[in-house]
């Protein structure tokens, strides 16, 4: 394995293999991710994005390899079903308030605000979130824990235009790390600053903003 010191990595990727159902959809994947870096993982549907997502996030789900994250990491993971993991039964600020007991009302009311939940929202029952507000409360939870590594499955899918720009802006403010799957092209156009490329079990690993991506694809068209 490698040495995650010596290469200055946050997470190193070693290999790994993944089967899904009679098929396989990671192909020994090697890649390494260094602080502060923001990936936008890209492909079509049913490629197995969230399948990577997954080998590299959760323990023993990989069938060969290791994701081996660096000691000082935190990992927040934002998944496609995320809904999954919300209680029911609480108030939004009882929910957020059950990750941080420390944490003051006006803290948890200026998380909440920051993702467009004012006043008397933050009394709001998890039970009658819709998908977009369930999406918006974890990104208060993962702004509440802190962590320095954000993995981010389709954040986007179920928001309208006002919260996907208030994410943007979030992530760009942000100063850790960001591995982001979605397919709004003006987050990734204004977060990615590398982009991988996702094929038939394999990574394109292009080190540079999207911008720059695109521009490559269109002159290799024209060739």
């Amino acid at each position: 394995m490698a040495d995650l010191k010596a290469a200055d990595s946050l997470l190193e990727i070693e290999g790994v293999e993944t089967c899904y159902g009679q098929s396989q959809v990671l192909f020994g994947l090697q890649l390494s991710i260094k602080a502060g870096e923001m990936i936008a993982l890209m492909g079509r549907n049913g490629a197995g994005k969230t399948t990577m997502l997954r080998s590299i996030v959760e323990p023993g789900f990989a069938d060969a390899g290791a994701a081996e994250w660096g000691h000082e990491v935190s990992v927040g993971y934002f998944a496609q079903d995320h809904r999954e993991s919300i209680p029911k039964g609480f108030t939004l600020l009882e929910f957020l308030h059950s990750f941080d007991e420390q944490a003051a009302q006006e803290e948890l009311r200026g998380l909440l605000g920051q993702m467009l939940f004012s006043g008397d929202d933050a009394l709001k029952k998890t039970d009658a979130l819709s998908g977009g507000e369930a999406a918006r409360i974890i990104f208060c939870k993962l702004m509440l824990e802190k962590p320095n590594f954000l993995v981010l499955d389709e954040p986007t899918n179920h928001l309208d235009l006002e919260s996907i720009n208030a994410l943007n802006i979030a992530l760009q403010k942000y100063d850790g790390t960001v591995l982001l799957v979605t397919h709004d092209h003006d987050v990734i156009d204004e977060v990615a600053t590398r982009i991988w490329h996702f094929d038939h079990g394999k990574i394109e690993d292009f080190k540079g903003p999207y911008e720059e991506y695109m521009t490559q694809l269109k002159q290799a068209v024209t060739r």
